[in-house]
C-alpha cells in the first residue's frame, strides 16, 4: 500500500454530492494571480462545466422511496441519527428493505458504476455549505442531511457488487 491517494477513487468519491435546494454542481477553476494593465492582481475564475451532467434526485418528497420519514416524529439531527440506524442496522443488516427502496438503491448503484454523476437534492436546507463559511449557521437548513448516509449507502453497494 502507498501513501499517496488512489484519484480514481478520491474522483469517484465526489461523483455523488449532496445538494441543498439552491445549489449547483459546477468546478471552479482558479488561474494564477496575474497583474491587468491596469495594475489590478485579481484571479480569473472560469466556470468549468461537467462533461456529463449530473442526474439529480429529490430524496425527501413525499413521492420519494428513500425520504427520511423520521422527521415526522423527531429533531432534525435525531432524525438523521434514526435514519442512519434504520438503513444500516434493519434495511442493510436484517434485509429488511422494502421492494420501492431497493429498485431505487440498484438504478443509482448501477448509475454510478455507469459513471453518471449523482446530486442527491434534499429539501431539508438551501445550501449544502449552509453559511458555515461565515460562522453563522441557520438551524432551520442543518450541515448535516440523511443524503450523506444514502451517498455512502450507493457507494458502499458499488464497493460489494464489485467483490
Amino acid at each position: 500500500m502507498t501513501d499517496s491517494p488512489d484519484e480514481h477513487t478520491e474522483q469517484q468519491c465526489q461523483r455523488i454530492e449532496v445538494l441543498g435546494l439552491l445549489d449547483s454542481r459546477r468546478s471552479l477553476e482558479d488561474n494564477p494571480l496575474e497583474k491587468s494593465p491596469d495594475g489590478h492582481t485579481k484571479p480569473k475564475r472560469y466556470i468549468k462545466e461537467l462533461e456529463k451532467p449530473a442526474k439529480k434526485f429529490f430524496i425527501n418528497r413525499k413521492d420519494s422511496p428513500v425520504r427520511n420519514f423520521c422527521e415526522d416524529f423527531a429533531t432534525r439531527e435525531d432524525a438523521i441519527e434514526m435514519f442512519d440506524k434504520l438503513l444500516w442496522d434493519s434495511w442493510h443488516s436484517c434485509n429488511a428493505m422494502e421492494a420501492p427502496a431497493r429498485e431505487w438503491f440498484a438504478a443509482r448503484v448501477k448509475e454510478y458504476q455507469d459513471g453518471n454523476n449523482i446530486d442527491l437534492i434534499c429539501d431539508c436546507r438551501r445550501f449544502r455549505g449552509n453559511k458555515a463559511s461565515i460562522g453563522f449557521q441557520d438551524s432551520n437548513h442543518p450541515l448535516d442531511c440523511h443524503g450523506y448516509t444514502l451517498k455512502k449507502y450507493i457507494e458502499f453497494l458499488s464497493e460489494d457488487s464489485k467483490s
